[in-house]
């Protein structure tokens, strides 16, 4: 099993919407989504947070989500009062922690292979477009599951339009609703 290293969690932070001082007091007593974005003038950065909004609002046992991005803290309030008031996110502008859990740089292919093109097509249908490119732009995503200082689950990216089925993260259930039919009758 793996483990969120010691120097992370006991880190101070300074960021958006957080709770305690340290890397650590911010991650609930329960399985969280902690998220490493890319610049946040990334396509793939904005469809990610507007992803995880919106499948947070609709489902049930969605873990709650901490945002670690590579900006300054202002950046950060401008770019999630904008995409997600309510978001718990950190700054992280030297990336340091990214360095630490190992979220690598990216190669020629990850970055703009013909995997991306085809994703950014995507993510401008789904409405979402390019910003101010930050100061990382070679820096890959990172999703990690985590349980206090254990990784329950991560997603290995291919690319940085390589977006994870956020309904299929362990544990999580879909809301029933009239769309949703489970199929199953009560006895």
């Amino acid at each position: 099993m793996k483990f969120l290293p010691k120097e992370i969690l006991e880190s101070q932070v300074h960021g958006r919407n957080l709770t305690g001082l340290s890397f650590g007091d911010n991650l609930p007593q329960k399985p969280s989504l902690v998220v490493f974005l890319r610049h946040l003038g990334c396509i793939f950065c904005r469809e990610t947070v507007e992803d995880l909004r919106v499948f947070s609002s609709e489902m049930a046992a969605f873990p709650p989500v901490l945002f670690v991005y590579p900006e300054s803290v202002r950046e950060g309030e401008e770019f999630f009062s904008r995409f997600w008031p309510e978001a718990k996110a950190i700054s992280n502008p030297n990336v340091s922690f990214y360095d630490q859990i190992d979220v690598p740089e990216g190669n020629l292919i990850e970055l703009a292979g013909p995997e991306v093109w085809v994703s950014a097509v995507r993510a401008l249908a789904k409405g979402n477009f390019y910003g101010v490119q930050g100061r990382h732009l070679l820096r890959m995503p990172g999703v990690f599951l985590v349980l206090k200082d254990r990784i329950l689950w991560s997603h290995s990216y291919r690319h940085i339009g390589d977006e994870p089925d956020w309904s299929k993260i362990p544990g999580c259930t879909p809301l029933p609703t009239d769309e949703y039919d489970p199929g199953i009758l009560p006895a």
